[in-house]
């Protein structure tokens, strides 16, 4: 019953689309020549999700993955006392999902809901699979890419297990930079609900408002709304 309802919300992939040029740049789908992705292409669909939609939840079957390619997808955990744990946010050019393609155990181990409406490609497991046991140059280039990501995911790791909270919350901030005048100021904007860097943060909300006020009350930062005006990167990078 499931699978029939995603595929009444779902549409197939257009190949004069940009979505179609922006799947195929893809680490996941470079190394393969034009008349497999072609194929694959043929496969995937397109789905639209609302703010707050759930697109799965742990345990749920998982016989495709996604690409992004417009808004926020989160990724949690809710934990033993009930408290949801944000794992990540994924941004518009990035997939998730992919990891459960190479599993036994093919259930999605979190839940996915849209932070902002949110257009998806979806990408059937069975479909890439066998296109990977036809071609060993897209396996070696997909291997060298997902030990870069893993090695990322190691590097944030220690930073939450090492910095404490204010040095987690000045990264995230000098992380989301977006405009660097001369001398030492700088623009970030965190496009995130606040409660959402608080669990991405390894922090309650209370303290990520704490700090933020701090920073105001210090003058190293004024915040208007999602942007954060950095007066003093000096002060920032080592406050705690």
């Amino acid at each position: 019953m499931m699978q029939s309802r995603v595929v009444l919300d779902s549409l197939p992939m257009d190949k004069s689309s940009a979505l179609y040029e922006s799947v195929r740049s893809h680490y996941l789908f470079a190394g393969l020549d034009e008349d497999d992705f072609e194929r694959l292409a043929s496969a995937m669909s397109v789905k639209d999700l609302d703010p707050g939609q759930v697109l799965f939840h742990r345990g749920d079957p998982a016989d495709r993955f996604y690409y992004v390619d417009t808004g926020l997808i989160e990724l949690s955990l809710i934990s033993a006392t009930g408290d949801k744990k944000t794992l990540e946010v994924v941004n518009p050019g990035r997939t998730f999902g992919e990891a459960v393609t190479f599993m036994r155990d093919i259930k999605f181990p979190v839940t996915a809901e849209a932070l902002q409406a949110s257009q998806l490609c979806e990408i059937p497991n069975r479909a890439y699979l066998e296109l990977l046991h036809a071609n060993g140059d897209a396996c070696m280039r997909l291997l060298a890419d997902l030990s870069r990501h893993l090695h990322a995911l190691v590097r944030e790791i220690e930073n939450l297990s090492i910095q404490n909270a204010g040095h987690r919350l000045a990264s995230y901030i000098t992380d989301h930079i977006v405009d660097s005048r001369d001398g030492d100021q700088a623009t970030a904007r965190l496009e995130l609900p606040r409660h959402v860097i608080a669990s991405r943060l390894s922090i309650k909300p209370e303290t990520l408002s704490r700090l933020l006020r701090n920073l105001v009350d210090e003058g190293i930062v004024s915040i208007e709304d999602r942007v954060v005006f950095i007066h003093s990167l000096s002060r920032l990078r080592p406050y705690d």
